[in-house]
């Protein structure tokens, strides 16, 4: 079953990938992102995939958690 993308361009996301992900990319930063950094999403490709300014992205949004929605309501 496929779970579409909880998250809307515009949308605040912290990268928070999982124990799996760290450990398929040992030097995860080389691809634009650190673990807890906190982007914009500018696009959703293919309903899952997440992109970022600066060309960062390419990620399942599963490895993301939503930080502050668009609308500017704050997660706690």
């Amino acid at each position: 079953m496929k779970i579409n993308c909880p998250f809307s361009v515009g949308d605040l996301v912290r990268f928070t990938p999982s124990t799996r992900t760290v450990g398929l990319y040992q030097d995860i930063g080389r691809f634009g992102l650190q673990p807890n950094d906190i982007v914009v999403v500018r696009e959703i490709r293919s309903g899952m995939y997440l992109y970022f300014d600066g060309g960062k992205g390419g990620f399942p949004w599963n490895e993301f958690s939503l930080a502050k929605l668009r609308e500017g309501d704050e997660i706690k």
